[in-house]
């Protein structure tokens, strides 16, 4: 990523990190349909977004996810979003599970991602 990039991304970014603590500590300790509860609850203040600035936001938020300890998490993503965004806070949350249950099966997203994996089971959240 250029210099240019990062500086661009710079006020998503400071939002970003400002909201992490929260979202993580909710992801952590809550079901998933707590944790979106709460990332809603956030969002009240946040405007919707154009195209455009969803894009960046999104980009700011898996450079970020990128750098966690844990690794990259597609439930603490949708959680930033959500809490950043009040048309993302407006979607559906989504789980898709598939058979098998190992720890790569499922996944989470928001009903506006084009997801092109197949799952078994989709739960809206």
């Amino acid at each position: 990523m250029l210099a240019r990039d990062v500086a661009r991304l710079l006020p998503e970014l400071v939002r970003v990190l400002r909201v992490l603590p929260s979202v993580e500590r909710d992801r952590r300790s809550k079901s998933p349909q707590g944790a979106a509860r709460a990332a809603r609850s956030r969002s009240i203040l946040a405007t919707a977004r154009t195209a455009e600035r969803r894009r960046a936001l999104q980009r700011a938020i898996r450079l970020v996810d990128r750098c966690m300890p844990t690794g990259g998490n597609c439930l603490r993503r949708s959680l930033l979003e959500m809490s950043l965004d009040a048309g993302a806070a407006s979607e559906r949350l989504l789980a898709g599970f598939r058979t098998g249950g190992a720890t790569t099966s499922g996944h989470a997203w928001l009903e506006s991602d084009a997801v092109r994996e197949h799952y078994d089971a989709i739960i809206p959240i």
